[in-house]
């Protein structure tokens, strides 16, 4: 995996709280991974010293026009630039795309998506683009019990984004089910939020794994999502997730309605004493999500794409085959 005698140098652009996080979990002997804070000014220069001679950029969000970055980048005729689409960016992009503001440069980069439906996302706007796993979680050593008592857990980053993540659909479900506990934990420092009495609201958490644990369900039903950690971190808990995408393990809910009618079929099977542990899920985020196989998937990648003769440019831009 090695150049002869070097290393490889991968410059992370984007979300900082990723770019922050990806070396130590990358960290591989052979490769080297830098970030520069886009929001300090005097990380500028260095950042574009360091975009000259990478061997490849890698842009944790995607867009579809110029941005200073990629203007930089384009400037300095770099050919191994990596976009990674990872949720709200691809309804950027689609106003970007409606709007006619499609840069062709920017759209032969390379395009990676969080998931599969953000790759057809982004498909449907004419750019050639790769589902490839990004997302990792830290696989439990055991699968804990299902709890004695039933509840729903969500997570809600922020009350203001609370439409966003479809927490007004769990706030109208959980007052169908009245004997049913919910819990919605992430909101910030001095946020409130004015929700049914079943319905318990917590704030910023270390961790989530205690609330996995205590839960039997986890409920996710945003109207726009990527590949959430915190979804296959409920599914590596052995839990029951509801979801507003198709993926193994899961259920489709993405309403109020199919949110109510599921949780209250695992509701009665928890009354009858047949309520499991959803084992299958955890194995197969276990088998697919460790963080082995994703940061192999990436660095296998990523490799490719540096050797390639060619450099990192995708095939072209292709207006006419989108989607509308």
């Amino acid at each position: 995996m090695l150049k002869k005698d070097c290393t490889y140098q991968i410059l992370l652009h984007g979300l900082v709280y990723f770019c922050r996080k990806f070396p130590s979990f990358l960290a591989t002997r052979g490769w080297e991974f830098r970030h520069f804070d886009p929001h300090h000014v005097s990380a500028h220069i260095p950042a574009a010293l360091y975009l000259q001679r990478c061997d490849l950029a890698y842009c944790w969000g995607g867009r579809l026009s110029l941005g200073k970055f990629l203007a930089m980048a384009r400037l300095l005729r770099k050919k191994n630039v990596v976009q990674f689409w990872c949720g709200s960016d691809t309804l950027n992009g689609r106003k970007e795309y409606d709007a006619g503001r499609v840069d062709p440069w920017v759209a032969e980069t390379i395009h990676w998506a969080g998931s599969p439906w953000l790759a057809e996302e982004v498909q449907a706007m004419g750019v050639q683009c790769e589902y490839v796993p990004s997302t990792w979680v830290e696989i439990p050593e055991s699968i804990p019990p299902m709890p004695k008592e039933f509840s729903v857990l969500a997570h809600l980053p922020s009350a203001s984004k609370l439409e966003l993540y479809g927490i007004d659909h769990l706030f109208e479900a959980a007052r169908k089910l009245p004997q049913v506990r919910f819990h919605v934990v992430g909101i910030l420092p001095g946020e409130r939020l004015q929700a049914p009495a079943n319905v318990a609201v917590h704030g910023r958490v270390p961790s989530m794994y205690p609330f996995f644990r205590n839960a039997s369900v986890f409920w996710r039903p945003a109207r726009h999502d990527g590949l959430a950690f915190v979804s296959l971190e409920a599914l590596a808990h052995g839990r029951h997730v509801l979801w507003t995408y198709p993926f193994p393990g899961a259920t489709v809910a993405p309403d109020a309605t199919t949110g109510y009618q599921e949780i209250q079929r695992l509701y009665e099977l928890h009354c009858n004493g047949k309520l499991q542990v959803n084992r299958l899920a955890a194995q197969y985020i276990a088998a697919n999500f460790n963080p082995r196989t994703i940061r192999e998937g990436i660095l296998t990648r990523w490799m490719k794409i540096i050797q390639s003769p060619s450099g990192g440019y995708a095939p072209g831009y292709c207006d006419q085959q989108a989607v509308p």
